[in-house]
């Protein structure tokens, strides 16, 4: 018996569809895998992506904490002062700062004149120093000036807050803005004839925002 008749018989090629190039058939075949340098440097360059957002994740706990931790809701009375139903609305269409559906509340001592308005817009805030510098810059206008401005605690609830002295008007007043993960807010106080304190408005501003500020 010769080679030649125990040789498996030819098996004709496959006939490539009209319209079908030889080489994008080629180009279709999977790709292998890849080297294993290469799979290394990906596999390093997500780990340092996952453990990166693991640190922010822990860095900045309070900040997600905080989102929405609070809502607004002005008190009838804050310190023996009432509050003035006719300048006080609950999110006016009027914008304050570039924001509209800001909250305006007003109070008045009948007794010796002294007054207060607090504007609060309702927000999430991650970085409250940074939003409440803007809400500081939108605060000093032509019609409002603002001179010592300083940073002050800003208190059980929390946030940033700067205090000053200002004029509205021609009229002395004294400024603070505050800003937090539910929030920012400016509360501005009058005492015509009297000196006004810097660290006493702070506290009241403290002490209204915890009083203001409630649970969501």
């Amino acid at each position: 018996m010769h080679e030649a008749d125990t040789a498996p018989p030819a098996v004709p090629a496959a006939p490539v569809p009209d319209g079908v190039h030889v080489e994008s058939v080629v180009d279709e075949a999977p790709a292998g895998p890849l080297p294993r340098s290469r799979r290394r440097f990906w596999l390093g360059v997500t780990g340092v992506a996952v453990l990166g957002a693991a640190v922010f994740g822990v860095a900045f706990a309070d900040n997600f904490a905080a989102l929405g931790a609070y809502g607004y809701r002005a008190p009838e009375s804050f310190d023996g002062m009432r509050l003035r139903p006719e300048v006080s609305l609950a999110k006016q269409s009027t914008s304050l700062g570039g924001h509209s559906g800001v909250t305006s509340t007003g109070y008045q001592d009948p007794a010796d004149s002294r007054g207060a308005v607090v504007m609060v817009y309702e927000k999430h805030i991650f970085l409250p120093s940074s939003e409440l510098d803007d809400v500081v810059a939108a605060q000093d206008t032509e019609e409002v000036t603002l001179t010592g401005l300083r940073d002050v605690e800003p208190g059980e609830r929390g946030g940033a807050m700067k205090c000053g002295l200002g004029n509205t008007l021609g009229k002395p007043v004294a400024v603070c803005a505050w800003a937090d993960g539910s929030m920012w807010g400016v509360y501005v106080e009058w005492l015509p004839g009297r000196a006004l304190s810097v660290d006493a408005v702070a506290a009241r501003t403290r002490e209204f925002r915890r009083t203001a500020e409630v649970p969501s």
